[in-house]
């Protein structure tokens, strides 16, 4: 081998050496850099697991709420003369129980009567000169019953065979009572169910109806109906929102009924609240008036109070 070609090996050899102890030394520093204190890093948030899948739990959306609406009458009213009237609240078979009134001073005042029999509800009162008649729910289990007085209400007997006699509203208000025998309504949740002789009447919001006998139930609208009432040869309504009436409204329609019958205005009574209950009652031409908290008496048909 020639001497340069020896030294030019050698030459590499001692570059490679070098380059490896350069490496070694620049490893050496790394691991002592790593082992001194640093400055200490905000600790990231700890890692939650769950053992399976979630769902997500929908947020329930509350229900609507609608106040219940009552199907039945604001209460009983009936009757005797100019100045004698009984009245009576629907009641209830578990909450308040039924109250039966009595005015002699058209309608200035009203004094409870006392009863003998546990009466919790009242689905028809009947006054007149000789005797009262209260037909409702009696005792715990509510049961219907007819009880009548011939002493104004100091006395009182209960006459069972009467109780077909009487007209009202079924408890799902769907029928009506009529001569013992029930029957489909003519219209949804009576506010009134009557009958004089062979001639029965309904009335439920914003329309009554009429018949007589087996015939068709002949219908008249009458808008904001709050009662309404038989009167010599016609039907007394008393009506809300009339604008010619600020108060309760007296309409009229003439009888028989047909299919072109419409209301009249013929009165106001001005000042009563027509939310407050509106019942109506009559005897000859004279017209009652009342609600819980007012009575007013008409002696010529509904005009003037």
């Amino acid at each position: 081998m020639s001497r340069s070609g020896g030294a030019t090996t050698r030459t590499w050899w001692f570059v490679v050496l070098a380059v490896l102890v350069v490496a070694d030394v620049a490893l050496i520093a790394a691991a002592v850099a790593s082992t001194r204190p640093g400055e200490q890093r905000e600790a990231g948030p700890i890692p939650t697991f769950s053992s399976g899948p979630t769902t997500e739990v929908p947020t329930p959306t509350p229900e609507p709420t609608t106040a219940p609406s009552s199907t039945q009458p604001a209460g009983y009213l009936s009757a005797v003369s100019a100045t004698e009237a009984w009245r009576a609240t629907p009641g209830s078979c578990t909450d308040d129980a039924a109250v039966v009134e009595r005015s002699t001073d058209g309608g200035a005042s009203w004094q409870p009567v006392e009863l003998a029999f546990d009466l919790r509800t009242v689905v028809a009162l009947e006054a007149g000169p000789e005797k009262v008649s209260v037909f409702g729910g009696v005792g715990d289990d509510c049961e219907r019953q007819f009880w009548s007085s011939f002493t104004a209400g100091e006395f009182w007997e209960q006459y069972p065979d009467q109780a077909s006699s009487v007209a009202f509203a079924d408890v799902d208000s769907s029928t009506v009572s009529l001569g013992g025998a029930s029957v489909p309504s003519p219209c949804a949740s009576p506010v009134r169910v009557s009958a004089e002789g062979s001639t029965s009447l309904v009335a439920c919001q914003g329309t009554f109806s009429v018949k007589t006998g087996t015939a068709d139930w002949a219908a008249v609208t009458v808008p904001g109906l709050l009662d309404v009432i038989t009167v010599a040869n016609q039907y007394i309504a008393a009506v809300s929102s009339v604008s010619t009436c600020e108060g309760v409204a007296v309409q009229s329609v003439a009888v028989p009924v047909t299919s072109r019958s419409t209301p009249t205005t013929i009165g106001c009574v001005p000042g009563v609240d027509a939310g407050a209950g509106v019942m109506l009652a009559s005897v000859d031409d004279t017209v009652w008036l009342s609600t819980a908290s007012a009575a007013l008496v008409s002696v010529d048909g509904g005009r003037t109070w």
